[in-house]
């Protein structure tokens, strides 16, 4: 997979944040606490349908709904993470047991529903400041890395502010050659 780094941050939570370009897959992986988090099925992580973490102790999968290509995705990154095979198994037997079930029924190109309803809102930063801390974040960008800028433009958006929109970069210039 050609994977793309989004963010790299050495600061609150220092973690690396994978995505591969072509579809919505996320690869994050938090430094101090041994964690790794895959997204599966949205843009933003916090978005994703599929979810999995994975630990030093335990491999866990939770999903509101998915299907059979986010198992096979899921069981080729577990192994590329060096998840002991029987780990992995375990992690996915509810995936596979519900595509199995499926086979049997006649609903051929419908989402499978997951093992959870839906998954806890998001925490920590941006999604944990308030709307006048993200926007003065927001006013002073000078020396923010762009993918934390990304991530306020992120937050505010979802929360509707518009003075959140990006500073115009300047007046157009057009040049046009005389005849």
């Amino acid at each position: 997979m050609p994977w793309k780094i989004v963010n790299l941050d050495y600061s609150e939570r220092p973690h690396l944040h994978l995505k591969d370009p072509s579809s919505p897959i996320h690869l994050r992986t938090f430094f101090a606490d041994q964690r790794v988090e895959i997204g599966l099925g949205a843009d933003d992580p916090e978005d994703c349908v599929v979810r999995a973490t994975v630990t030093p102790d335990d491999v866990v999968v939770r999903a509101t709904r998915f299907e059979p290509l986010h198992v096979q995705i899921l069981s080729s990154i577990l192994s590329s993470l060096d998840v002991e095979p029987g780990e992995r198994d375990d992690a996915l037997a509810w995936m596979h047991e519900r595509v199995r079930a499926r086979r049997t029924t006649d609903t051929r190109g419908a989402m499978l529903e997951g093992n959870v309803a839906a998954f806890p809102p998001p925490s920590g930063w941006p999604y944990d400041l308030t709307d006048d801390a993200l926007i003065e974040s927001l006013s002073d960008r000078e020396g923010a890395p762009h993918t934390r800028v990304s991530a306020l433009l992120r937050e505010a958006r979802r929360r509707g502010l518009r003075s959140a929109e990006p500073a115009p970069r300047g007046p157009e210039i057009v040049h046009r050659r005389g005849r």
